[in-house]
């Protein structure tokens, strides 16, 4: 296991040389923030080991992904959510007083639901689709996504910048005693 995990960073290592790491971790999480299922920071930790110094230009990087893509996720919620969730909310088990609830609560406190969401385990991209059908301001919704994320992938870089490069020569030490 920890073989692989090496020879997986040593990839990541190459390619983040390669100069193509930011538009990787930007793509990734453009994705990921719109429509793909999977961890926000999937390129960004593996990247960043690989390049302590440039995980930084990574975090923004994933910033303005991610922001973008829970844009396209909040268009899409805007344009579709509404006329498909509505019939299908009974399948989930919501009834229809609990779905009308979730769009008062979007209502009042739409940005303050999104900027959590960008911190906390709650999937961001349902979120988004969500604040575009229930009418989140779109102003008030780019900037509390765009905030919540920055502040997100940079404590991620922070605790990368400042611990990754022991975190990696503990793993090689493992390795070598082995």
């Amino acid at each position: 296991m920890r073989r692989a995990l090496l020879r997986l960073m040593a990839a990541l290592r190459r390619w983040a040389e390669s100069g193509w790491s930011g538009p990787a971790v930007g793509s990734w999480a453009f994705l990921q923030g719109s429509v793909v299922p999977g961890p926000s920071e999937a390129l960004l930790v593996p990247m960043g080991l690989a390049d302590p110094p440039r995980v930084l230009p990574l975090a923004a990087w994933a910033s303005v992904g991610a922001t973008l893509g829970g844009v396209a996720a909040y268009v899409l919620g805007a344009t579709a959510l509404d006329s498909v969730a509505v019939p299908l909310v009974g399948l989930f088990g919501m009834s229809a007083a609990d779905f009308e609830a979730r769009r008062a609560l979007f209502e009042q406190r739409g940005w303050m639901v999104v900027l959590f969401s960008t911190i906390s385990p709650l999937p961001t991209k349902i979120v988004c689709m969500a604040a575009g059908a229930f009418g989140v301001p779109p102003f008030a919704f780019t900037l509390a996504l765009g905030a919540g994320r920055a502040a997100r992938f940079t404590a991620v870089s922070l605790l990368i910048r400042f611990a990754g490069e022991r975190w990696i020569a503990r793993l090689e030490r493992r390795r070598a005693a082995r």
